[in-house]
């Protein structure tokens, strides 16, 4: 299968959970809709087909911060017309984060092509605007996929993110700290609706993890080669 490449960073980023309100909490890690957005954002489209996938892979550790900023003229939050409305809300960002996204899928050619040349469509950024980031190009070629059926082959090792469903068994070591994310969106549709969640599993300081993989009924997941005996999941 052919897997694009390509790196994100920031200073800061922000995930916004859809059941915060008076305080405003972040996913710890990008969710599929972000980054799906914003490899849209790119090709300029208002978001990818169907079957698109995408990786994760966490480069830096899982660092956040609460702060309080101040949400001057968002009058949909007052309710009511004051353009002048101010209202210190707590907010919780994630810190210096740095991730490697995997991409497979339709327009891959395109994609590739824009992020060689840092060209966007549209302005990339890390789940809010104020948020921006430029992708940045590590590789695009063919990588061996695995089988169909992966249970029969063990553990592997996986540095990537994980939906729980597709983790059969995971194997702890105790140098490592596992996260586990819920409610999660998966897909986005017109009119900024999302449909299905699910929650993944990631180790927080990006480390691999050994889990014993379990086959996707409806081809929903996939793992791919990632080098060094490591493998990558795409969703």
């Amino acid at each position: 299968m052919r897997v694009l490449s390509f790196d994100l960073r920031g200073a800061i980023a922000h995930f916004r959970r859809p059941d915060t309100f008076g305080t405003q909490s972040t996913y710890p890690i990008p969710t599929p809709t972000a980054l799906s957005g914003l490899a849209a954002s790119v090709l300029g489209l208002p978001e990818l087909p169907e079957r698109a996938m995408l990786g994760l892979e966490l480069l830096a550790p899982v660092r956040t911060v609460a702060q309080e900023l101040s949400l001057h003229g968002k009058t949909w939050v007052s309710g009511g017309d004051a353009a002048g409305f101010s209202r210190p809300t707590s907010i919780e960002l994630v810190v210096a984060p740095r991730y490697r996204v995997h991409y497979h899928g339709p327009l891959l050619d395109e994609l590739s092509a824009r992020i060689r040349d840092s060209r966007s469509t549209y302005h990339t950024y890390l789940g809010a605007a104020f948020c921006l980031t430029f992708p940045l190009f590590v590789a695009e070629g063919e990588r061996p996929a695995m089988a169909a059926a992966p249970e029969g082959q063990g553990a592997i090792t996986c540095r990537s993110a994980v939906p729980s469903a597709a983790v059969a068994r995971l194997e702890c070591a105790e140098e490592h700290q596992y996260c586990r994310v819920g409610g999660v969106p998966v897909r986005v549709e017109p009119g900024r609706k999302f449909r299905g969640t699910t929650s993944v599993l990631f180790e927080s300081a990006g480390g691999p993890m050994r889990i014993v993989p379990r086959a996707s009924p409806d081809a929903s997941w996939v793992f791919c080669d990632g080098g060094d005996g490591t493998w990558i999941c795409l969703w």
